[in-house]
């Protein structure tokens, strides 16, 4: 007595691409790079609001970048001043950038993943 079984996958090749449409979104180049790049800027303006300010120099310095390199991509904040970093080792109100990473990254890391999410629902749901 043999047995068989015969089945039909419908649907494989439109799966494939909603598949290879978000892995494209998410990859380095594709629309990643723009949700890393609101990210940043989001970060960049906190940090630029919580600075502390004197003459507004230290205030103004900070800069925004994007890079990516082979497949990653990420986000920093910055400073060109000499003294920035001697500004943020003060602690307490000064520390514009290890406030930012506490008081504002967990919300932009959050919005961040629920974007990818939603990329991926997007992909999964044609």
């Amino acid at each position: 007595m043999s047995t068989s079984l015969e089945a039909e996958i419908k649907g494989l090749k439109e799966t494939q691409a909603r598949l290879e449409r978000a892995l494209e979104q998410l990859s380095a180049g594709g629309g990643i790079e723009a949700l890393v790049a609101r990210a940043t800027l989001r970060a960049h303006r906190y940090a630029t609001m919580i600075t502390h300010v004197d003459t507004g120099r230290l205030k103004n310095s900070h800069f925004p970048a994007v890079q990516s390199r082979l497949n990653e991509v990420y986000g920093v904040v910055g400073n060109n001043t000499e003294y920035a970093a001697i500004e943020a080792a003060r602690g307490g109100d000064h520390d514009f950038y290890g406030r930012t990473e506490k008081e504002e990254g967990p919300k932009i890391v959050k919005d961040v993943q629920d974007e990818v999410a939603r990329i991926a629902r997007e992909a999964n749901n044609g």
